[in-house]
């Protein structure tokens, strides 16, 4: 401003030669500067201006820090609220495979239809595998979660919206809850890093993840103990937990048709468990604290399930009640206690993504854990020896597992029991809702397994697995309950093997007996970009319980279909690129 006032007065007061007229022009009179006057106008406007501009700033800083309180207040309250939507426990998975090479298709229960592109039949998983989850690793599927979790002092509540998305086609697509939740908790320590708490968790659809049991194998008390049910299966859990350990108890229901009237009814179930650790390893780091301390955990849980009434004529008046009890000793050094991913809540958020499907971890040293579990139940069914009357059916199951690491050797070793009234109780029994007739020749489900595998550089791995099953049978000498097929209604032999899914029964051809599988399988894994990964199968089996169908005569019309023995041997490939997510 300075400058610009120096270059007007400059300006009027310039010397007359300046502005001099042609010299044939007469010159105007001059006219007197008053530069004061001048210097006093060019002073008011500059002031104005300035003026007009500090107030200008003022009112954009006022709004400006008034938007920044508005923003910071909105931000306060949102740290109280975390969460997002979206998708996780991704599987992808393209898979040649052909369960058995030496086997055409019609030989074996199920066929194999060839080499092709797509999801392995039951052949195609053996007795060993995915010892303890539902899935076989070959499917394509997604859960869809919304989950929001507010927290404030001691109060934290969390909710999550969960949906499966499964068996996927070009047409059809298969939608499922997958452990909806409300988790109400009240902590002890607000930075939780006491996890002394309470805990109230609602099941609002499906109460499936609420099992009994500890192994997956050998868990109950899910969703197939209201089969009959025309509803959901909601339920709840009241958990403390503290230090050493936890207690809960819980409730379920659904809703089943009462066969004598023909009306819906409710039933209700009841479970509780508990656990503590009987001896705790410290944490590393702590004063006197050695890396890998022993631990030690005691288990045990049980509940009783009101399934509704009984469907045969005689005691339709008669509830069929499922009781039982599990019970789990583990011993480990280094290694953590393992959880079936079955069993677990999903939380859409950073921490619990990142870790579902976390790389495996090689630290060094040696780590191992061993877990022993046991199940007895009882089911009131009908006697077959009294009309009318209902008897407790008995079953029992129980394993031995063990695991250790040592530097990049993983060890695996396995050992299962399961009777037929265990691995039949979902149904329940056979003949269904009625306990087995004295006349009837039982024999539990055994097998053992034995595998290692070796890491090289966090990216190849290489295993190798082997191990003996003796399938669960049953021997009547009338046939098999509820099977159109067989030897003439003679003396029959079923075969019956159950994942805790799904089961499968098959006929053994007249005069044979059940014998024990061996298989072997070579496994090798390629890590690739985090969460991707190439997988090789080669497994062989020698199963003399393979039957086949056969027609009895030449009429395709009449002609009934009776059981052969089928191909026993088997050689199968599996050859699959994943990405897990």
């Amino acid at each position: 401003m300075r400058i610009n006032r120096l270059f007007i007065a400059a300006l009027l007061a310039a010397s007359p030669k300046v502005f001099a007229q042609p010299a044939d022009q007469v010159a105007p009179p001059a006219v007197a500067v008053d530069e004061a006057k001048i210097k006093e106008i060019v002073d008011r406007e500059v002031a104005r201006i300035l003026t007009e501009r500090a107030a200008r700033e003022a009112s954009e800083k006022a709004a400006k820090e008034a938007a920044d309180k508005e923003t910071k207040s909105a931000s306060s309250k949102d740290d109280d609220m975390v969460g997002g939507s979206g998708f996780m426990d991704t599987r992808l998975a393209f898979t040649i495979t052909n369960e058995n090479i030496l086997a055409k298709p019609g030989e074996t229960i199920p066929s194999v239809p060839g080499w092709r592109f797509g999801t392995p039949n039951s052949l195609g998983v053996l007795f060993f595998d995915n010892y303890d989850t539902r899935f076989s690793g070959f499917e394509t599927l997604s859960h869809a979660i919304m989950y929001r979790s507010f927290s404030k002092g001691h109060l934290q509540a969390e909710g999550a919206f969960v949906l499966r998305i499964n068996e996927l086609s070009e047409t059809n697509i298969s939608l499922a809850d997958a452990g909806s939740y409300l988790v109400i908790t009240n902590w002890k320590d607000p930075t939780h890093k006491d996890p002394t708490r309470i805990s109230l968790t609602a099941f609002p659809v499906s109460s499936d993840r609420f099992r009994l049991g500890y192994s997956f194998r050998l868990s109950w008390g899910g969703t197939p103990e209201y089969k009959r049910a025309r509803s959901a299966n909601p339920g709840a859990k009241l958990q403390y937990d503290f230090k050493n350990g936890y207690v809960f108890v819980g409730a379920k229901s659904a809703i089943v048709v009462d066969p004598g009237d023909g009306e819906q009814k409710s039933a209700l179930a009841g479970l509780a468990g508990a656990g503590i650790d009987l001896v705790q390893p410290c944490q590393t780091g702590t004063t006197g604290c050695k890396a890998n301390d022993l631990g030690v955990r005691a288990e045990v849980n049980g509940g009783y399930f009101d399934r509704g009434y009984n469907e045969l004529q005689d005691v339709q008046d008669q509830k069929v009640q499922l009781f039982g009890a599990s019970a789990q000793l583990s011993i480990y050094k280094g290694l953590p206690l393992r959880n079936s991913i079955d069993f677990r809540l999903y939380r859409f958020n950073n921490e619990q993504v990142s870790s579902l499907f976390a790389p495996e971890k090689y630290p060094g040293g040696t780590a191992w854990m061993a877990q022993a579990e046991f199940t007895a139940m009882g089911q009131t069914l009908k006697d077959p020896a009294k009309t009318g009357s209902t008897v407790n059916q008995l079953g029992y199951a129980g394993d031995l597992n063990f695991r250790a690491k040592i530097d990049r050797v993983r060890i695996r070793a396995d050992l299962s029991y399961r009777d037929l009234a265990f691995i039949l109780h979902s149904q329940p029994s056979l003949p269904p809702y009625s306990d087995f007739p004295s006349d009837y020749k039982l024999k539990p489900n055994l097998f053992g397994a034995v595998g290692a595998d070796k890491n090289w550089g966090d990216w190849l791995t290489l295993g190798l697995i082997g191990g003996v099953e003796l399938p669960a049978t049953l021997t009547t000498p009338k046939g098999i309950p509820g099977q159109a097929i067989g030897a003439g209604g003679g003396t029959s032999t079923a075969v019956i093997r159950n994942n805790n899914i799904d089961t499968l029964i098959t006929i053994l051809p007249p005069g044979e007996k059940a014998l024990p599988q061996v298989a072997v399988k070579f496994t090798g894994k390629i890590d690739f970009g985090r969460i991707y990964a190439a997988v090789a199968e080669v497994f062989y089996s020698y199963d003399p319980n393979q039957t086949k169908y056969s027609r009895v005569c030449d009429d395709p019309d009449n002609c009934a279909f009776d059981y052969e023995p089928g191909q026993y041997n088997q050689l199968g490939v599996n050859l699959t690129l994943q990405a897990r997510f």
